[in-house]
């Protein structure tokens, strides 16, 4: 099995992208984030995406909806049903060719120990790969000044899922950050100001790091513009894409024409985006 016979089944199963990390260049992650956790004898880290599609994202823009159209077609339906399907089916064929492969969800959060380590040197569980991480690591895209991770097809309209494998693959070089030029369009368009330049820190691959932007997350936790708030189920982390810091990233990647997908009517339409108040209430 090669890596080009490995990416083309994937594309057949509805991959949008797909990139390999090797592990080698992953060695600098503690054990709490770290594949070898979970997995000692992965080789490589393959990272699989599939894409939002930018209609999902209309109805915020507009103002004419909160997040229904979004939370179906781009979170919570595409990362269960289409995402994991696709996932899985790669996982399956993995193994008619006689190679392991640990299927994982690309959440957006840090690890939750939730128990004690089975033994000394180990982490404790639950141990979640920083997929941000793992997808620069596989040559996708970077983590642009917002904190949302952009690709050059889509810029962040996409849901990533990852496989742990034993097998010896050609990996991908890890993406050199250039997407983001740090216009501050995410930062000026949050409402709640939960986004703070000044107060930006490197965060990416070692070596290929880039400034991201602090956020303050209880303020995210009220946004109603776009901003999905999740159960325990995904660790009560706040979905930003479809916020207006992930809407004016959108924007201003088309604008300039930094993404490879084009289409023929400007996301921003020009009607005036509602708002919400420090309490969270639509203004």
């Amino acid at each position: 099995m090669t890596s080009k016979e490995l990416k083309d089944a994937a594309k057949k199963f509805g991959a949008d992208l797909i990139g390999i990390a090797a592990v080698g260049n992953l060695n600098d992650l503690c054990k709490e984030d770290n594949p070898l956790s979970i997995f000692p004898q992965a080789a490589n880290v393959i990272v699989i995406g599939r894409k939002i599609p930018r209609g999902a994202l209309r109805g915020c823009e507009q103002g004419t909806e909160l997040n229904n159209t979004f939370t179906n077609f781009g979170f919570m339906s595409l990362e269960d049903n289409l995402l994991a399907k696709t996932t899985y089916d790669t996982v399956i064929w993995m193994e008619s060719h006689g190679f392991e492969a640990v299927p994982l969800f690309g959440y957006d959060c840090t690890g939750q120990p939730v128990g004690v380590p089975v033994s000394p040197g180990k982490p404790a569980p639950n141990v979640i790969l920083q997929y941000r991480l793992m997808a620069q690591a596989a040559g996708l895209g970077e983590t642009a000044l917002n904190g949302l991770f952009i690709t050059p097809e889509f810029g962040p309209r996409q849901r990533f899922a990852m496989l742990l494998t034993d097998a010896g693959l050609e990996s991908d070089r890890p993406f050199v950050p250039h997407l983001c030029n740090d216009c501050g369009q995410c930062i000026r368009a949050c409402p709640l100001q939960a986004l703070e330049a000044e107060k930006a820190v490197p965060f990416g691959l070692k070596g290929f790091e880039r400034n991201v932007a602090a956020r303050r997350n209880e303020l995210c936790l009220r946004c109603r513009n776009g901003a999905v708030q999740t159960n325990e189920g995904r660790f009560n982390a706040v979905e930003r894409v479809a916020a207006a810091c992930g809407r004016a990233c959108i924007a201003a990647l088309e604008e300039r024409g930094a993404t490879l997908e084009k289409f023929s009517t400007p996301f921003r339409s020009g009607t005036k985006q509602w708002s919400c108040n420090l309490l969270g209430e639509r203004i």
